[in-house]
Parts: C-alpha cells; sequence; structure tokens
C-alpha cells in the first residue's frame, strides 16, 4: 500500500478553508497515487467544547466519502466531534472510509485527554478491525490512546491488526509546566518512542497523524503548540517516513505490510507466545475478557 499521512495546519477560524486544503492534499496524493490518506485528530475545525454545536457529523461523513470516490482512495479523516441523538453524550470519532465512499470501521475514543472529560463520554464500544480491499486487518484508535500499550494488544495481538492508524491533536505543552521544565520537546520525544515501540513490540505497521504548527517561528494554534512528529513506523526499519519537526508536510511512503508484520512475527513469534499463554499477563493464560 502506498500511505499517506498529512501534518496539517489547522486553521481554527474558518472551517471551510480546512475543508478545501484538504482536497488539495487529496489531489496531491491522488498525483502519486496513494492509496490511503490520513488526516490528524480534530482537523475540521479544531478541538473544544464550542465545536460540539457546530459539527454536523453525518454531514461531514457524507462529504469525505465524496471525496474518497472522487479521488479514488481510502480515507482517515481524523477525527469528528460528535453528538449521539440516541443518549445526547459526545463522542470523539474516527472513521475508516474506502475508496467507495463506504464505511468501513468507525471508532469512538476510550482514553480521554484530561481536558476532553469535561463535555466529552468515552467510547463504550471498545476496539474493532475490519479487512480493507488489499485484504489488511486495519485498526483504529486515537491520540491518548497510544500511550496504553493495552490497546495495541488488543488490537493486534487479540483482534489481529496489521496497520493501526492514529490520528492525534498533540501539543508541546500537553505535559504542562513539569514536563517542559525537564525537557521543551519532551512531547515529540514521547511521540517518536511510542510510535517505534508500538510497531515493534506487535509486529504491526503504525501510522501516527499529528497537526503543524503555523510554522517553526511563530506557533499561533489557540490550543497549543502542536507537536508534529507524523510518522509512518514498520517493523525492523523503524519510521520509513517521518515529520521530524513541526511544520506542515505530507509524507508518502510504499509499504508492504503483509511480508512486514508476517516476516516479524516468524522472527519473534510475539502473537504466538501470547496466544500460548506463554507471555505473563496475557490474554491466553489470564482467562480474562478486555473490559473495554
Amino acid at each position: 500500500m502506498r500511505i499517506a499521512a498529512v501534518q496539517f495546519h489547522i486553521d481554527h477560524k474558518d472551517k471551510e478553508v480546512d475543508w478545501s486544503r484538504a482536497e488539495e492534499f487529496m489531489g496531491k496524493a491522488a498525483k502519486q497515487n496513494v492509496d490511503l490518506i490520513v488526516f490528524p485528530e480534530y482537523f475540521i475545525g479544531g478541538p473544544g467544547k464550542h465545536m460540539v454545536e457546530k459539527t454536523a457529523p453525518k454531514v461531514a461523513v457524507n462529504r469525505f466519502s465524496a471525496l474518497a470516490k472522487k479521488y479514488e482512495m481510502d480515507i482517515v479523516p481524523g477525527t469528528l466531534t460528535e453528538r449521539d441523538p440516541s443518549d445526547g453524550h459526545v463522542y470523539n470519532t474516527a472513521y475508516y472510509i474506502d475508496k467507495s465512499g463506504k464505511v468501513l470501521l468507525s471508532y469512538r475514543k476510550v482514553h480521554l485527554w484530561h481536558p476532553e472529560r469535561q463535555y466529552m463520554k468515552k467510547g463504550e464500544d471498545g476496539f474493532s478491525t475490519v479487512k480493507n480491499r488489499f485484504g489488511i486487518e486495519i485498526g483504529l484508535c486515537i491520540c491518548w490512546d497510544i500511550a496504553f500499550s493495552e490497546v495495541f494488544r488488543e488490537l493486534a495481538i487479540k483482534r489481529k491488526a496489521q496497520l493501526i492508524i492514529a490520528p492525534a491533536y498533540w501539543s508541546l505543552d500537553d505535559g504542562g509546566e513539569l514536563a517542559i521544565a525537564q525537557d521543551p520537546l519532551s512531547e515529540a520525544k514521547m511521540l517518536n518512542s511510542i510510535s517505534t515501540a508500538r510497531c515493534f513490540e506487535n509486529g504491526i505497521v503504525f501510522v501516527l497523524c499529528n497537526p503543524a504548527n503555523e510554522s517553526d517561528v511563530e506557533r499561533k494554534q489557540p490550543f497549543g503548540n502542536m507537536a508534529g512528529r507524523t510518522q509512518i513506523t514498520v517493523p525492523f526499519k523503524g519510521p520509513v517516513a517521518h515529520c521530524d519537526h513541526e511544520r506542515e508536510e505530507m509524507i508518502v511512503a510504499d509499504v508492504d505490510i503483509k511480508s512486514l508484520t508476517d516476516d516479524a512475527e516468524e522472527v519473534y513469534k510475539v502473537r504466538k507466545d501470547w496466544d500460548e499463554g506463554l507471555v505473563y499477563g496475557g490474554f491466553a493464560n489470564c482467562g480474562k475478557p478486555s473490559k473495554i
């Protein structure tokens, strides 16, 4: 698969600008014969309680489906802030839409970042996977989910995901004064470290897509200085495409997902050991289903 991930600069004042620029990137990706394009969390309009009433999820999903069909590529359109009419709660939701415009997979964020908990409800449906048109088992998670290795055990070991995609909205300021005092780039280092660890410890291909700042000099994002570090990480090699900065950029990589994940399992046999109960606390030997 040829995968693109867009480290996108979000216009927090005008969603139509974001829509227009998203389509520009899809046009550029189409010229490079991209099969799947990924955008960051909240990339249409940004996050915050003020976005809840402004978001029309079904309209947005339909619009993304139309773009997927127009440019003939699969898309993970970041996330949408949705109010569920059945329970009245607000959720942060990611989608995998194939090139026919069909929604193959949706996921509601389970591990909410602390400010989100004031106005959002965590997803209660847990984690699931789906096969895409290439026969690859796909899993979704969102931002703070990646801090927990259990999420990847659920997706990769229990549900056999080969490709896990995480739209994020992660800033250099998320750790607050304590983290910044230790190292101003601590959040960037965390993203780089987690991406490689989750990929290697599970034998999966991992795509992290995070927003850009306006520039390296003047960071004008209202929700903090975006950490960037969008990357496509694969077994054996680590990041094969990487924005090791905060600028806007689209990265593209050709990834033989089946070969990489099969070879990783052949060498390290991580899934086999989990399945056979040879790993401390594994699903097989603890006898307890996931509570998520």
